[in-house]
């Protein structure tokens, strides 16, 4: 999953828990049999990860408006977007732009509403229409941070979005992470952790997932190298076994019967 950690300074995810219940039905031995013919595949595990790479390129953008938000009322990329402050918040405009040289492009606009507290920083984003890429999205993402346990940073994410790809399917996406970034001594290493919860709708299908071991990627490392979480789809649940901390491509599905399965995060 190189996506979800290969890019920290704006977001990683992974999240956790919500038991999807499945329809009742009066004969217990046809929903075993059921579930027993489910299986998931390596690409709806990447589908589940990657969302929120999907708006990287604005977060980025965001961030680093809030973070100069005291400089002035407006701001201007004359190759790419304008930003208008008031004292609650500001607006981005992009119009058909890219902001870093080969990457997205963006086009339309998201406000942006403070929520400043005493022991955080804290914000809302409003995605108004706006296109990564010719994928649109619409909906909010709430971002809190604070400073954690030594030399870490702990910032707080809740989504409720959906996202229109390029072949008009949509992907929604609801719940809520927790990312801690720990800095080693050493400059440059350290390690990014991933709790929380979500769920994610595509393609007919819903997916929960619950982390019960934190998903952890060592700076550098574009992969999860460990971690676990449990992934229900319609009624089926599977653990997801990320490894011991090496860094590499594989991660494990674990059925319920026991039979395991190597897939690969790799693109």
């Amino acid at each position: 999953m190189r996506h979800l950690f290969g890019n920290v300074r704006t977001f990683a995810l992974v999240g956790a828990a919500a038991f999807l219940a499945f329809s009742c039905t009066s004969d217990a031995e046809e929903v075993l049999e059921n579930e027993q013919d489910q299986k998931l595949d390596q690409s709806e595990v990447k589908t589940i990860l990657e969302t929120d790479e999907l708006s990287s390129a604005a977060d980025s953008i965001v961030q680093s408006l809030f973070n100069n938000r005291e400089s002035g009322k407006s701001a201007k990329d004359d190759a790419c977007y304008t930003a208008d402050y008031t004292d609650t918040g500001f607006t981005v405009s992009f119009d058909q732009c890219t902001v870093e040289e080969e990457g997205e492009v963006l086009n339309g606009s998201l406000a942006v509403v403070y929520d400043e507290q005493a022991d955080s920083f804290a914000y809302t984003v409003t995605y108004n229409d706006l296109n990564i890429d010719g994928i649109g999205m619409n909906g909010t993402r709430s971002f809190s941070y604070k400073a954690g346990e030594e030399n870490s940073i702990v910032f707080d994410v809740v989504t409720e979005m959906s996202l229109t790809l390029e072949d008009d399917s949509v992907v929604t996406e609801k719940g809520n992470k927790s990312f801690t970034i720990a800095f080693d001594e050493e400059f440059g290493s350290g390690v990014l952790s991933v709790g929380g919860e979500w769920v994610v709708n595509a393609n007919d299908d819903s997916y929960a997932v619950n982390v019960t071991s934190d998903l952890q990627a060592q700076f550098g490392c574009d992969y999860i190298g460990k971690g676990l979480m449990e992934l229900s789809k319609n009624g089926l649940t599977v653990d997801v076994d990320f490894g011991d901390g090496t860094c590499d491509d594989l991660g494990e599905l674990v059925y319920p019967d026991g039979t395991t399965e190597t897939i690969t995060l790799k693109d």
